[in-house]
């Protein structure tokens, strides 16, 4: 498994809470290592999911964007956003694509930790009031939506992470 480039903080970089493996990835210190199958499998099935979502949204006439890249200069920061579509009540969204299983689907009543701190990056780095998580469940294609609004406190707490493992 190659890390992401260095030099730049990533959205699924930071959503991991170790400050040390973030700080690996920035500074290109993280070994690459092979991916175990299973977990290629698990990839490989996610950007399946994205593909049909994909058509979903492109179908029911929603679709403004895919992999939509968002940049921030200081700290660096970049990453790229699953989907844009236009929602029939909050306009202009942001949408971030979870696949999980039927055992963690059961247990969501809110987004993941790390899945808002995603969404919460993309809100900010594009300028939008609100989005959503969108999870799929692998085992019965069920889903779940949350919508998260922007929220500037944990930005700057984002911000003031990203500018602490630069000094370290």
């Amino acid at each position: 498994m190659f890390p992401p480039r260095g030099g730049v903080f990533h959205p699924s970089t930071l959503s991991n809470k170790c400050d040390r493996a973030v700080w690996l990835i920035y500074h290109e210190k993280m070994i690459n290592t092979p991916l175990e199958p299973a977990l290629n499998r698990i990839f490989q099935a996610g950007n399946s999911l994205e593909k049909r979502v994909e058509v979903w949204f492109s179908k029911v006439g929603i679709l403004l964007g895919r992999e939509v890249p968002v940049r921030f200069d200081s700290p660096p920061i970049s990453g790229r956003i699953d989907f844009i579509i236009r929602h029939q009540d909050l306009g202009t969204i942001p949408v971030e694509l979870k696949s999980i299983n039927t055992a963690g689907f059961g247990k969501l009543h809110r987004p993941k930790p790390e899945h808002e701190l995603q969404l919460q990056m993309y809100l900010n780095m594009g300028n939008y009031a609100q989005g959503t998580v969108l999870y799929e469940n692998k085992n019965d294609q069920k889903i779940k939506s949350y919508i998260i609004q922007r929220d500037y406190k944990q930005w700057d707490a984002i911000l003031n992470r990203c500018f602490k493992i630069q000094e370290m």
